[in-house]
């Protein structure tokens, strides 16, 4: 197996080992988190981060155990950094405050970065994936827009009340949507029209999609199981179990991409070869 381990191979070793130990301090020592501002119970915190934990081994095992010459290895690279990169955006902007504070910001940035550093990489090697014939390109991109429109509704309706008709203070909490509303969405619809559409393009960044819903949603149910565990109340079951829908139909769909898109490697290209 051919792995180039170059500065992006262990940067991004290094960003996968400290968010593991991240979330697994903070599941021991939860204290570390009471100097936030905003309204999110340590319970929810809980829930997020066995999510982060799971996410980060995971990844970890893909790093040192997966060719990273291959697409399909970039793709869940790319859909790992897209994951930490929003928890950690989120802990930075949203005032969850800890004496990791700086190591959340730092995370923020290096993921940004490497997702960056990635994409030049595939463009270097013309490596944008092809598909099979029986790719499913009209579920999957039938299933972002469905998907997406329905969580932006939640949402902006979430919004609308809080500034539009109550004229309530906003919480830092919010600022998970103004990723997703200004960010993470538009990007997925583009993403489902450049799919249809059978572009190199749409193809790469739907696996990073699928990713990216069928990891961040799961976080968002184990918040509210552990809330219903110390409390005795869900904050919103009904939402948790959209949020459970989405997610399979995620992972369903995400097993039959890797099934048809074609697992290009660098050592196809031999004028890439170094």
């Amino acid at each position: 197996m051919n792995k180039k381990r170059d500065i992006k191979y262990h940067l991004t070793l290094i960003t996968a080992t400290t968010t593991l130990l991240l979330s697994l301090f903070s599941l021991a020592f939860q204290d570390i988190y009471t100097a936030r501002i905003n309204r999110i119970t340590e319970y929810e915190l809980m829930g997020q981060d066995v999510v982060t934990a799971a996410i980060s081994a995971v990844f970890l095992c893909v790093i040192l155990f997966k060719d990273y010459q291959r697409i399909k290895t970039k793709i869940i690279w790319l859909g790992c950094l897209l994951y930490l990169f929003y928890i950690y955006a989120y802990f930075s902007f949203g005032g969850v405050s800890s004496v990791f504070y700086l190591l959340y910001v730092a995370i923020t940035g290096l993921t940004l970065f490497l997702f960056l550093f990635i994409l030049v990489d595939i463009i270097k090697n013309d490596q944008l994936p092809n598909v099979a014939e029986n790719y499913p390109r009209k579920a999957i991109s039938v299933f972002f827009f469905i998907s997406i429109l329905l969580i932006t509704v939640i949402e902006i309706q979430e919004l609308v009340l809080k500034t539009i008709i109550l004229n309530e203070q906003l919480n830092p909490f919010l600022v998970f949507y103004v990723l997703d509303l200004a960010i993470i969405f538009p990007s997925i619809m583009i993403t489902s029209v450049l799919n249809l559409r059978r572009t190199g393009w749409g193809y790469l960044f739907s696996g990073v999609a699928l990713i990216k819903i069928a990891t961040i949603l799961p976080a968002v149910v184990f918040n509210d199981i552990f809330h219903r565990l110390y409390t005795g109340s869900f904050l919103d079951l009904s939402f948790d179990i959209i949020a459970s829908i989405i997610t399979l139909i995620a992972s369903i769909l995400l097993i039959m991409y890797m099934n048809r898109v074609d697992d290009k490697s660098i050592a196809t290209h031999p004028q890439n070869e170094r």
